[in-house]
């Protein structure tokens, strides 16, 4: 009986330390070529923390043709924007991975190079893929930049970050399930019930962070985005603003913007919209003719504070806005924006009877932003991101400036019921 008893031990301790090393294992493997090495702000995912406090049975899924290290990691690089994320993950089956990119990502369109690799993208181009037998990368890009520079040197496991590097060393040592790092500068997000909660800090000197902190002094009711800011932000409007022949210069507006703006979306207002519809004349000749016709529109306003009168000059001069301060449609053709101003603040909205509300108060953020996408969802304003919301109920940010150079942030995005941490 001793002898079985201690033989049964031994197993359960060898399987145990065939459980801890092949964790330890995961772990190190997955530091292993997975961050370009001009990763600007990156996002750690520790998937077997989250596991492990989900249980395992949340790791399994569908087959797709990738395998899932014990860390994700997912960041910008600094030659790209900072609206472009990149993440590369180890290849197991390429026919299942070529179904689950079609079937999850919605991948229409894929080629086969010289080299034998295959790209491909979504109908929109924002989400990029490319694989080949070993490992796949994954971009998404709001703005919809040519990121192939920066894809084939991951799939072709060039210029990687060591795991000797500063950054890999400040990320092994955070354990928590979401850790950011950017710079000097890191965070990170802890998941309970239903929302995540991140907090960190980060650069603030591209933000001129004013000594007068304000926020409105009133809110409209029905808001589904509420947000300002307290900044001259010199440091982040490094270039002139240019769209087709239009052109605002860095320089004219900094000086002047007064250092605050604020922007909110909120119920629907009514607008006339020209329409083109065709009918036909006495000659049974088709002829185009415009009609009127009343649309409902987000109401959405924006407003700065600053020297008005030689802003809304210079804004008219470069045709931004019309002589009725209207802004040109040609800039922004899906409503009608209207913009008004007084002797401390200049808005725009699509709600041409909307008053300026110039009035705030102290605040000690410098930022603040407010999203609520139950809301958002109830008014339907922005179909095209439903599809990207429904799983979302709302979202928080909020930014304290610790001292001249450093900012602390608290971002808390909040699921709906069928989602639990």
């Amino acid at each position: 009986m001793r002898k079985i008893f201690i033989t049964a031990t031994g197993v359960v301790l060898l399987l145990l330390l065939a459980v801890y090393g092949l964790l330890q294992y995961r772990q190190y493997s997955s530091y292993q070529n997975r961050i370009h090495q001009q990763a600007s702000l990156i996002f750690k995912i520790n998937v077997d923390h989250i596991v492990k406090k989900r249980g395992l049975s949340n790791l399994k899924s569908d087959a797709r043709g990738f395998g899932v290290p014990a860390n994700i990691f997912v960041y910008t690089v600094s030659n790209k924007s900072a609206l472009t994320f990149f993440c590369s993950l180890p290849v197991t089956d390429t026919v299942e991975l070529k179904a689950y990119l079609k079937k999850a990502f919605r991948i229409n369109h894929f080629i086969v190079n010289a080299q034998g690799s295959v790209w491909g993208n979504n109908l929109d181009q924002s989400i990029k893929i490319a694989y080949d037998d070993r490992n796949v990368v994954f971009c998404y890009s709001l703005l919809k930049e040519n990121v192939n520079d920066i894809m084939g040197e991951l799939l072709a496991g060039k210029s990687f970050l060591a795991d000797t590097a500063d950054r890999i060393v400040r990320l092994k040592k955070e354990g928590a399930p979401i850790v950011y790092d950017f710079k000097n500068y890191s965070g990170q997000a802890s998941l309970a019930d239903h929302r995540i909660l991140l907090t960190g800090t980060f650069p603030v000197e591209g933000f001129g962070v004013t000594d007068s902190l304000k926020c409105p002094a009133a809110l409209a009711k029905g808001l589904s985005v509420n947000a300002w800011i307290n900044g001259n932000l010199s440091g982040l409007l490094t270039k002139d603003i240019r769209f087709k022949d239009y052109i605002l210069e860095k320089d004219s507006l900094l000086k002047y913007y007064k250092g605050y703006a604020a922007m909110e979306v909120g119920n629907s207002v009514n607008q006339s919209q020209s329409v083109i519809s065709y009918t036909f004349n006495d000659e049974f000749e088709q002829v185009e003719q415009v009609v009127q016709k009343e649309v409902k529109v987000p109401e959405i306003t924006l407003s700065f504070k600053g020297n008005t009168s030689p802003l809304v000059h210079y804004l008219q001069k470069q045709r931004v806005i019309g002589s009725d301060n209207q802004l040109n449609k040609e800039l922004f053709p899906l409503y009608e924006v209207y913009g008004k101003y007084d002797n401390r603040a200049l808005q725009f909205s699509t709600n041409k009877a909307r008053p300026i509300v110039s009035a705030t108060v102290i605040t000690p953020y410098f930022l603040f932003a407010e999203v609520d996408f139950d809301q958002l969802s109830k008014q339907n304003q922005f179909t095209i991101f439903n599809s990207y919301i429904k799983d979302l109920s709302a979202l928080k940010v909020k930014a304290i400036k610790q001292n001249r150079e450093v900012g602390k942030v608290e971002i808390e995005l909040k699921f709906n019921g069928d989602i639990n941490f």
